[in-house]
Formats: C-alpha cells, sequence, structure tokens
C-alpha cells in the first residue's frame, strides 16, 4: 500500500526539472533495489552501483571508493545517498575523479528527515554544506535548489511519524487513512506555493545542487 508522502513527490519533481543536465554515460550512485529515476533522464548508458550486492547494481562499490577508471562517466546521479556515508570528501572527490571533464553531476539531500537505515544515517544537509563540499572537490555549481518549505516539510514530518508510529503500510488505520492523508500532503505542499517570507525561505525538506567539473 502507498501512502502519499511529500518528500517523495518533490523529489521526483525536482529531479525532472534539472534531469536535463543528466547525458550520455551515467552512473546513478547509491541505486538501491530498483530503478526509480532513469526514465527522467536521456542517456547513452545507464550504469547502477551500490554497495549492497543483493540490490543486483551493475557495479557494486561506494561514494568513496568508486571502481572506474579517472574520466570515465559523462553524468553522475546521486540522490538520498550522502547522509549515509561517512567520508563526505573522500565521496565528492571520488565524484570529480571519475567524471569527464564538463561532466555534470545531480546530488539531492535531506535537511529534515527520520532517522532512517540506522546506524548508518550520519548527516543532514544545507545548501552551504553541499555547495561547499562540491566547491573544496574542484567542481563549479550550475544549480542550488531547495526543495519544500514550512508547510509540507511539516506535513512530512507527520505523515513520517504515523507510518513508523502505527505501521500505515501494513496496517487497517494505513486504508482509511490514506486518502485522508494524501489530501493534507498535498494542500501543504500547494500552501509552500505562497508562502514568500524570511521564515518560510529558511524552511527546507531538502536540497537538490547540480555541479560541473
Amino acid at each position: 500500500m502507498i501512502i502519499f508522502q511529500p518528500e517523495r513527490i518533490l523529489l521526483k519533481k525536482q529531479i525532472k526539472k534539472h534531469g536535463h543536465y543528466i547525458t550520455g554515460d551515467v552512473l546513478d550512485i547509491g541505486c538501491g533495489s530498483f530503478d526509480r529515476y532513469s526514465e527522467l533522464f536521456f542517456f547513452k548508458k545507464y550504469l547502477k552501483m551500490d554497495i549492497d550486492k543483493n540490490n543486483n547494481p551493475d557495479i557494486v562499490g561506494s561514494a568513496e571508493n568508486i571502481p572506474l577508471s579517472d574520466n570515465a562517466i559523462d553524468s553522475i546521479v546521486c540522490t538520498q545517498v550522502l547522509g549515509d556515508v561517512w567520508d563526505l570528501k573522500k565521496a565528492f572527490y571520488e565524484f570529480f575523479r571519475v567524471l569527464k571533464p564538463g561532466g555534470k553531476i545531480l546530488i539531492t539531500e535531506s535537511l529534515t528527515a527520520a532517522i532512517h537505515d540506522e546506524p548508518r544515517d550520519f548527516w543532514r544537509f544545507t545548501n552551504y554544506s553541499l555547495e561547499n563540499f562540491f566547491q573544496e572537490a574542484g567542481f563549479r555549481v550550475l544549480v542550488s535548489e531547495r526543495r519544500g518549505g514550512f508547510f509540507s516539510s511539516s506535513a512530512q514530518n507527520a505523515i513520517r511519524y504515523l507510518v513508523d508510529r502505527v505501521n500505515l503500510y501494513d496496517s487497517f488505520l494505513g486504508k482509511v487513512l490514506r486518502y485522508p492523508l494524501s489530501f493534507f500532503g498535498r494542500m501543504m505542499i500547494f500552501f509552500d506555493n505562497f508562502d514568500k517570507s524570511k521564515a518560510g525561505s529558511r524552511q527546507a525538506l531538502g536540497w537538490c545542487v547540480v555541479a560541473v567539473k
């Protein structure tokens, strides 16, 4: 059963918006157990990499140790992965190493998210931290865009709490609340569109950053 969560909707929308940067031979770092986003890109080859061989990736490897030669890839996609990576500086240098000159990388990360994947959940990010990691590794930042605001963040946290608290995915209550939560989440996303305040600008679900080597 699917329970509506603002983060998932806004994340896919944001990746699609900036997907035109991702072309050629693409490396999806931390792909997980299924293909989430390749349909959003125009590519020549799409290689999935994951640390867990049970996810059947094309390449088994980590962000800190990518088993590819220098200048091997045209584009990198890394979505909601870096929070689970301990040596972030090494990972960004690896991204730079395997990308061809002029190659681009699209990263998404969370600022507000429930603890997950214990005990390998290490970090949350602002746009400033992501941009600094990119720049220190030698990249030039092309896009740095906020995802969500106060209302969608509040809805995401509330829905995620209920999912975990009463197991909405596998309960009768989940069936009862499925459509009311979808309406609630969509309305809160809608409200964010009208919040132009400074206070609102300081709230976010996360960020999308695109950079070029």
